[in-house]
């Protein structure tokens, strides 16, 4: 820095010096610090492994590389050697080293970038970050390795303590929600449950639409649950849709979700993820004493394999199909019905009331009304039909005017959101086309930030690095300790 060439440097360029150097000097350290420890470290009479051959051949000055945060390292140590048998290396143990070339911190590093953006993006911030150019493909199998203990890792966690929730629920004070939803994921062939549909034989004809007929069929369902609590929030139908500003100015809020924990599975079908569900449900309230609502959006599939859930394990719930999915349906019937914006409007706003207040065989009975009208005057109807069609089905999920004064939420926007944020804002991203792997892990990475719970499963990820790594190698646990 005392160089003449430094005297008149700008500050831009002063910083960018320091930062290069800087870390090539806390490169050095490190390998200065693991050649010391090269030199300190003993000789032992005999290494042992797990597979009972005993290694008395000791070869000092083995290496193997190590890319870090700061830069390539090398790592001496001694070889313990026998004819047949795989070399041991006891100090790869007490340094805790990786099995892969790239250590722990780069490795939790390359979790974050690629969990946020496309493997490109996290290369290139990375590159900013640390200096160390990896592929793409580096990246993507780091992922798929850092995720692999994480369904271990929530299912130790749960049978080791109860949810810190179930104490408030035990009084009665709160609401357990469980919600469920599922959106689509753009796979590679490999990826999907079924083969995708082979495309028609012959020239295809020109289309402004051509990459949305390539997507056809090559979407996999990605999972996506949510458990947590709510404070109950007793409403009328005004809070929700106020016919003037006197209501709007009057108007309570709805219940707040605490305590959220999302899950979500490209891998996993619905069943199991309802299991899932239920079961850290359960761990919230394991004797049942709170009242337990599931929101979703109407799927046939959800609805059974929830209901059978419930009935396996003796549970009571009460099902509310989400509010917004039924007035997206009215839409639809109004824009069958009037022609005009305000008199759309009027009507489903009126419609959606009469809902909210308990009158959803009255609707029901007027969409049919309509429907009858329309077809007798030769008149297309699908908005209509569809409407009519999915609010008879899904009569028995539309007590809105019990939900609200008892302080149920209505809406499912918890688990939309979850959904948006899991799934879309990563793996819809533009021209992306996901491997099941590669896709599963991004997802689960995903949901462990998404908790909060990512610097404790990064703990026993580590742990369980190191017993595979390391601890099985050898006959005792004493040989790696000593």
């Amino acid at each position: 820095m005392s160089d003449t060439d430094m005297a008149a440097c700008t500050q831009e360029r002063l910083e960018d010096y320091l930062t290069r150097s800087g870390r090539e000097l806390q490169r050095i350290a490190m390998q200065d610090y693991l050649d010391a420890a090269a030199r300190r470290e003993e000789r032992r009479a005999v290494g042992r492994g797990a597979d009972q051959v005993a290694r008395r051949r000791a070869e000092p000055g083995h290496t193997r590389q190590l890319l870090t945060t700061v830069g390539p390292v090398e790592v001496s140590r001694i070889a313990y050697r026998a004819p047949k048998a795989a070399n041991l290396h006891p100090a790869d143990a007490v340094l805790a080293l990786p099995a892969r070339l790239h250590s722990a911190p780069l490795q939790r590093a390359v979790v974050h970038e690629v969990a946020d953006g496309p493997l490109r993006s996290a290369r290139e911030a990375l590159a900013r970050a640390t200096g160390q150019m990896l592929g793409t493909r580096q990246l993507q199998e780091i992922a798929i390795e850092a995720a692999r203990d994480i369904r271990d890792f929530y299912d130790q966690r749960a049978g080791s303590a109860e949810e810190p929730s179930a104490a408030v629920g035990a009084q009665g004070r709160h609401l357990l929600v469980l919600s469920i939803d599922a959106t689509g994921v753009n796979m590679i062939p490999s990826g999907l449950r079924t083969p995708a549909p082979p495309r028609p034989a012959g020239p295809q004809p020109p289309s402004a639409q051509l990459s949305s007929k390539e997507r056809t069929g090559r979407t996999r369902m990605a999972c996506v649950t949510a458990c947590y609590d709510a404070a109950p929030a007793p409403r009328t139908a005004a809070d929700i849709l106020p016919h003037d500003a006197t209501e709007r100015a009057e108007r309570k809020k709805g219940p707040a979700a605490k305590n959220r924990h999302m899950d979500a599975s490209l891998e996993h079908s619905t069943i199991t993820m309802v299991t899932t569900l239920f079961d850290q449900a359960e761990r919230r309230d394991p004797e049942h004493l709170r009242r337990w609502i599931v929101l979703v959006d109407g799927a046939n599939h959800q609805l059974d394999c929830l209901t059978q859930e419930a009935e396996r394990r003796g549970v009571s719930i009460d099902i509310i199909v989400d509010f917004v999915h039924v007035l997206e349906y009215l839409w639809k019937a109004a824009d069958d019905l009037h022609p005009t914006q305000p008199t759309r409007a009027t009507f489903v706003q009126q419609a959606a009331r009469d809902l909210l207040e308990g009158h959803a065989p009255r609707v029901i009975a007027d969409l049919h009304a309509h429907r009858r009208a329309h077809t007798a005057a030769d008149r297309p109807t699908p908005g209509l039909n569809r409407a009519a069609a999915y609010l008879e089905a899904k009569q028995p999920y539309l007590d809105y005017h019990i939900a609200l004064t008892l302080g149920w939420p209505i809406a499912t926007g918890v688990i939309e959101g979850s959904c948006r944020y899991l799934v879309k804002d990563r793996l819809d991203v533009t021209g992306a086309r996901w491997s099941l792997p590669g896709g599963e892990a991004v997802l689960l990475l995903r949901t462990v930030i998404a908790n909060g719970d990512f610097t404790e499963y990064w703990q026993h990820h580590m742990r369980c690095e190191y017993q595979r790594t390391h601890t099985t190698l050898y006959q005792e646990q004493l040989d790696i300790a000593a």
